[in-house]
């Protein structure tokens, strides 16, 4: 063979060669972008029900999440990454944590972030390997307990779903809150328009633990697809605490936690006195009814979860510690109470209704339990001690006195054991204790009485420096029902309340007009509110509403403010235009030595 033919063949194999290669090339390509498009895809089809901060500490926060399919928002297994950081940017990432969601726990995930700096604002998202990510959220650890620094904090509660989507939750990014607690009832177990009722668990507990997870996402979820978010933009704009109300017990079903169980797991008759003391050795709390909706709850909030061991206590032993507390600097300390889990059976009439006879009077009767209770005054002694100037107390059941107090509140149905307590902290000298709490769908602010000797019901006296502000709700029941919303109306209102609670004996509703250190007093509708201090510029029953308050860096000032809007009416769902603004309502400040 010539040398000019072999040369001609070498150089067509490598020619063939190299389209083969070139050929390859394009293939592999093809493919790896449509891997790549198919990872996009899959990446893209994720989204989260919401993100949440919670029970933060001075190094710790606890985070959660949900993840589901975009085409059917039904939950996935999904590994994620969790990163946190203080550059909003997320530039630099402070730390990195891994896991991920749980089928058993309706898709939902939560990790606690250790290791943070403390009084730091910090941000954080989730996402996927792929990377889906989350929306961005913001919290604040809290700041060393000798640091004297500004705190800011607000508070309310009750969310029924048949006043979704929540205006109020929408701008709580703009408020830019050290924290936020969400005083119970974070869902309703009862049905609206759009979502039916959940389940019993004493007739089907699998249904209702889906049941009840159902009614924790749909608060969380737009009700159409380009809708309001409902409570994601309030979860996610501030770390939060949140405490159990009754409508996560399925309301009259399982809220009486330390009640004898009973046949159905529902506790015993209200009406037998033989029932008004628990002494059965049975508690709701330990039933498999009351267990699954307090799993619901953990599972779709942003709190940390373990176990009391009180082996002399039989009441408590073995429950969910639910209640804590945790110093916000120099001058302040939230106490969170858990007041549901282990209160005596509610008591009834024979007719059904409450009675707030002098049944209520059994100093054996409690609503806190005695673990629980110990742990509280000792909490409050110590904080008075160590020169914490305020103590802020969250609990789900109003302690002021009305004049005509329902079973489920202090007054109403857990009377000795409301007056201990308040004695205890009259006889202790602690001061400027603020109890903070919602459930009945109004705003009042009052101080609170007491009775230091039982034998003399009319020698009731004040407690030094210690008053309680109700808010609420963020959408719920009752204010829409006030039609004529003038400032003379709610006045009227205010005052007949006022004048009530006077015939019972009663301190009125609102701040004394001379308590001391109270400054600023505003009222929308009333430009002489400093001036004159009346019930009404304590008193709002017709909005949905919050409470914000702020304590400065020495301690000495305390602001409270209330911010809503005119309640709507339920079922209406409406858009954010078609609501009226968020607006200031009400304020006050209370100046401290």
């Amino acid at each position: 063979m010539k040398l000019s033919n072999i040369s001609r063949q070498i150089r067509l194999k490598h020619t063939s060669v190299r389209l083969i290669i070139i050929v390859a090339t394009i293939v592999c390509c093809i493919c790896l972008a449509q891997v790549d498009r198919a990872f996009t895809t899959a990446a893209r089809s994720i989204v989260y029900t919401g993100i949440a901060a919670g029970d933060t500490t001075e190094t710790s926060a606890i985070l959660w999440t949900r993840t589901a399919q975009a085409s059917d928002l039904q939950g996935i297994v999904q590994p994620l990454i969790l990163e946190v950081t203080t550059d909003r940017k997320f530039k630099k990432i402070d730390r990195t944590f891994t896991a991920s969601t749980q089928a058993e726990r309706d898709y939902t995930l939560k990790l606690e972030a250790e290791g943070l700096a403390s009084g730091t604002h910090y941000y954080y998202r989730f996402r996927t390997p792929r990377g889906a990510t989350s929306p961005i959220g913001r919290f604040s650890t809290a700041p060393k307990s000798q640091a004297a620094i500004p705190v800011k904090f607000g508070f309310s509660g009750d969310a029924d779903g048949k006043w979704r989507p929540y205006p109020l939750a929408q701008a709580f990014s703009k408020l830019k809150l050290d924290f936020f607690i969400f005083i119970g009832d974070t869902i309703y177990e009862t049905k609206s328009s759009i979502s039916p009722a959940a389940a019993d668990p004493a007739v089907d507990l699998p249904l209702a633990l889906k049941d009840y997870h159902r009614k924790y996402r749909e608060n969380l979820d737009p009700i159409a697809p380009t809708g309001l978010p409902s409570l994601q933009p309030l979860f996610a704009a501030q770390g939060n605490y949140t405490l159990l109300d009754n409508h996560e017990l399925g309301n009259h079903q399982y809220s009486e936690g330390g009640a004898a169980a009973g046949a159905n797991g529902k506790g015993v008759n209200g009406t037998a006195p033989s029932n008004d003391v628990n002494t059965s050795g049975t508690f709701i709390n330990q039933t498999p009814g009351f267990k699954t909706l307090v799993r619901a709850y953990s599972d779709y909030q942003p709190i940390r979860e373990r176990m009391i061991s009180a082996p002399t206590d039989p009441r408590t032993d073995r429950t969910q510690q639910l209640y804590f507390a945790q110093r916000w600097g120099a001058n302040a300390i939230l106490i969170n109470l858990d007041d549901r889990s282990y209160r005596d059976i509610r008591l009834k009439t024979a007719t059904g209704k409450d009675d707030a006879g002098t049944r209520v009077d059994d100093p054996q009767r409690t609503m806190l339990g005695k673990t629980q209770l110990a742990w509280f005054e000792q909490t409050l002694r110590q904080s008075q001690a160590d020169g914490v100037r305020w103590k802020i107390v969250a609990i789900s059941s109003p302690i002021d006195e009305m004049g005509d107090d329902g079973g489920k509140s202090w007054a109403g149905g857990y009377r000795a054991e409301r007056n201990r307590l308040l004695k205890f902290i009259a006889d202790e000298r602690i001061e400027n204790v603020v109890f903070l709490s919602t459930d009945d769908h109004q705003y009042r602010v009052n101080e609170l009485s007491y009775l230091p000797d039982l034998t003399k019901p009319n020698q009731r006296q004040l407690v030094p420096h210690c008053w309680t502000i109700i808010a609420g709700p963020l959408g719920a029941g009752g204010p829409e029902k006030l039609i004529n919303r003038s400032f003379q109306t709610i006045s009227v209102l205010a005052n007949a309340l006022a004048g009530f609670q006077r015939t019972k004996g009663l301190d009125p509703v609102g701040l004394d007009p001379h308590f001391p250190g109270l400054q600023q007093v505003f009222r929308e509708g009333d430009p002489d509110a400093d001036i004159h201090r009346q019930p009404v510029d304590f008193y709002s029953p017709d909005t949905f509403n919050y409470a914000t308050l702020g304590i400065s860096g020495d301690g000495r000032l305390l602001n409270v403010d209330l911010y809503g809007i005119h309640a709507y009416a339920p079922d209406t769902f409406p858009t954010l235009a078609q609501v009226e603004q968020v607006r200031r309502i009400q304020g006050f400040r209370v100046k401290v030595r």
